[in-house]
């Protein structure tokens, strides 16, 4: 599988740029003249305007590599939404994409830190470590933020990791009585297009937590809530079969990308 390439400093993207999400409604002229039109959901496009100035040569040449190995418009690749969180199901803890310890308990309805109830409270019930975790389709080498918000009515041990094959990387925390957002940021080892995301309570911990979310850059942004769909879009596509690139100076290029994809049903 191909994969949008990476800047450098583990962003997939620079700001400013243009996100749009295209309709097709289909009309049909009735035979006394009038029309009927109906929104076709199946053909609803995402489409990403991406504008990179200021690319050093490796850079450039990642982007023009990667351009030449999807043949332009005709291949398809996975693009990683920047402006979306990775994980599914990121305020329901208890559905089935996340896989919890056996001596866990997962209770929602809690608490958050906006003044709702869309909180999970993770007790650790066992006489060991246990984790709740998802996996998701995407590249284990690239650069990723895990983020979560906290609280525990006394000090608790949370871990926040990340691992694919035999390669993990983990932050631990003291949790504290106040709402904290948590990160951990890093990139990862190997070639394995599958990574895991989760969190790691110590023996006897109680933890508040909301907001879990995994992109792939290297700091957080605003916590996007998610359901059945998330930033992973399989089915990307250049819009352009050429791409042009102009250089400024010595390590100054420049260019703009246009990206289709289709929205998942």
């Amino acid at each position: 599988m191909h994969y949008f390439p990476q800047l450098e400093s583990g962003a997939s993207v620079q700001y400013p740029f243009v996100k749009r999400r295209i309709y097709r409604t289909v009309a049909n002229t009735l035979s006394d003249g009038s029309v009927t039109k109906l929104l076709d959901p199946g053909a609803t496009m995402l489409a990403w305007e991406l504008k990179f100035s200021s690319l050093v040569s490796s850079e450039r040449a990642r982007l023009e590599e990667f351009f030449r190995a999807v043949e332009g418009k005709l291949g398809a690749f996975t693009l990683l939404d920047p402006t979306e969180n990775l994980l599914l199901w990121s305020g329901d803890l208890e559905a089935g994409v996340w896989s919890a310890g056996p001596q866990l308990s997962v209770t929602g309805g809690v608490a958050d830190p906006e003044g709702g109830t869309a909180a999970t409270r993770l007790v650790n019930t066992g006489a060991a470590n246990q984790s709740i975790a998802q996996a998701i389709e995407a590249p284990s080498w690239y650069c990723y933020c895990l983020s979560v918000y906290a609280k525990s009515n006394s000090p608790s041990g949370l871990t926040l990791f990340r691992s694919a094959g035999g390669d993990e990387q983990a932050k631990e925390y003291t949790v504290s009585t106040t709402w904290t957002r948590l990160m951990l940021t890093g990139a990862g080892q190997g070639t394995a297009e599958s990574v895991v995301f989760g969190l790691r309570l110590a023996q006897g911990s109680s933890v508040d937590v909301y907001g879990l979310q995994a992109e792939a850059q290297p700091a957080a942004s605003a916590y996007r809530r998610t359901t059945s769909r998330n930033g992973i879009h399989t089915g990307a596509r250049f819009d352009d079969d050429s791409l042009s690139v102009t250089s400024d100076g010595p390590e100054q290029h420049a260019c703009t990308v246009h990206i289709v994809a289709p929205v998942a049903s």
